[in-house]
């Protein structure tokens, strides 16, 4: 959790979700809307967290596990990167 207290683990998990479909070139658009039409957070300030916290979360996710693959790739995001895609996506 990116933010302990603030939003349930799987709220963030939504949310991350959406920007990761983005990455993913899949539909996020239609994920964001279902979650919001079961009343799910689609956003950082429906998380209740700050947009920087948002960014700095995409752009250290991919060293949480760094025996793992992930679509982060080795380096990861760009602080502009992440900030672009949160943007793209309506998370900030």
């Amino acid at each position: 959790a990116i933010a302990p207290g603030k939003a349930l683990h799987g709220e963030q998990c939504g949310v991350g979700a959406i920007m990761m479909l983005y990455l993913h070139g899949e539909d996020w658009k239609s994920v964001r809307d279902v979650l919001k039409e079961i009343g799910a957070p689609t956003n950082a300030k429906e998380l209740g967290i700050p947009k920087k916290k948002i960014v700095e979360a995409l752009v250290m996710a991919h060293s949480i596990r760094p025996d793992r693959y992930t679509i982060l790739g080795e380096g990861g995001l760009t602080k502009e990167a992440a900030k672009s895609i949160a943007k793209k996506t309506g998370v900030i």
